[in-house]
């Protein structure tokens, strides 16, 4: 038998986070404010840890802001998140490849932080290092500093 690829890939779950997106907007306009329970929609998502019982619409659309940055940079393969608090392990992976197993697979990967306290990206453009590292591991605040760092250093 070959091996299976796994559905958790960039496209088909950012198409889960729009639909879920266009959910919560029309509750808003009904004066709702409506947010999902994580356990509910984990598997849709691909969200594997959270702190949080439930996903707002602002984390909604950080996710989906995130999908579409990696799917712009190539990273269209197996994504994954855990959504964490201030202080606590969180964050956004999508990798270039598929995965086999159910599990982010080795290779490329496109990193984001999934906290409210801070945000800042990673790069790891050839399977090995996250970069920018050490001192500068979370100096990449914005999307044009990403796309900057990467051009400057050759990654992609």
């Amino acid at each position: 038998m070959g091996q299976k690829n796994y559905e958790k890939n960039a496209e088909n779950v950012l198409a889960e986070v729009n639909k879920l997106i266009f959910d919560l907007q029309r509750e808003r306009r009904r004066g709702y404010i409506p947010k999902y329970r994580i356990w509910d929609i984990c598997d849709r998502l691909s969200i594997f840890d959270w702190w949080d019982e439930t996903l707002s619409l602002s984390r909604l659309k950080d996710m989906r802001k995130f999908l579409n940055e990696a799917i712009k940079l190539g990273f269209t393969g197996y994504v994954c998140f855990k959504v964490g608090v201030t202080g606590c392990a969180n964050g956004m992976w999508a990798h270039k490849q598929s995965s086999t197993t159910g599990y982010s697979p080795d290779g490329a990967c496109l990193y984001k932080s999934f906290t409210p306290a801070y945000e800042y990206w990673q790069i790891n453009a050839e399977g090995k290092e996250y970069l920018p590292k050490e001192k500068e591991f979370d100096s990449l605040k914005n999307i044009k500093q990403l796309e900057n760092y990467i051009k400057e250093n050759n990654l992609l």
